[in-house]
């Protein structure tokens, strides 16, 4: 379109007035362009956006919303020769699954969110961690229990817990992994003076609950055919 502009026989400040409005705003529907070649043709100063200027959408070329489906096509193409051409480039830093030693007891979980690089929970960082995996005794597990309070689950017998305050998903990482090791710490510093407290499990009563299940008895004896 701007190659067809510089055959007009029009003025070089024109010319680059219209060539500075259609990149900052690129037109997206018919109505819209035959404003700027009104302007084109005529020479003159009137505004492209002013409705008085638009001539009559004859139905011979797509709408707004039209034209935002086709984008909407790009993008999802944009993806799929991603896929198609990319993706495979990858078998070749494939290395072989090495399952987690004794030691290496911390599962983090992230969110990645495709298309939007600045997403305000992608740095979020969640930490499970298996009780019986910590290295405590009895009565320092039980120190430790009541040290990470809500964020025990009784049921799976897991800690949770999450850090977003940094932008950085690293330094969230590494939070998380420094508060686990602060409390694992803290737990060993005499533990029995903790041990007659009990353990506030409120927060997961309704999962604790037994379920009630119906008396094999009661059911109806099956009439032989």
């Amino acid at each position: 379109m701007l190659r067809s502009i510089s055959r007009m026989p029009v003025g070089n400040i024109q010319l680059q007035s219209v060539r500075t409005v259609m990149t900052s705003q690129p037109c997206r529907d018919r109505a819209r362009s035959t404003a700027f070649g009104a302007i084109r043709s005529t020479g003159g100063s009137k505004d492209a956006m002013d409705i008085e200027n638009l001539e009559e959408f004859q139905f011979d070329d797509s709408a707004t919303p039209g034209y935002d489906n086709l984008e909407a096509l790009r993008e999802v193409r944009k993806y799929l020769r991603i896929t198609k051409y990319e993706l495979p480039k990858l078998k070749a830093h494939v290395k072989p699954f090495q399952p987690p030693s004794k030691t290496q007891i911390l599962r983090f979980r992230t969110s990645t969110y495709i298309g939007e690089s600045n997403h305000p929970a992608a740095p979020k960082v969640v930490l499970t961690v298996d009780t019986k995996s910590l290295p405590l005794t009895d009565v320092e597990l039980h120190k430790f229990l009541l040290l990470v309070g809500s964020r025990y689950d009784p049921v799976k017998e897991q800690i949770k817990m999450s850090c977003e305050k940094f932008q950085d998903r690293s330094q969230n990482f590494k939070w998380l992994s420094d508060t686990v090791d602060k409390l694992i710490n803290e737990a060993k510093k005499e533990p029995e003076a903790m041990s007659d407290m009990p353990l506030d499990l409120r927060h997961a009563a309704r999962h604790m609950k037994p379920k009630v299940r119906f008396p094999k008895e009661w059911n109806r004896p099956v009439k032989s055919a």
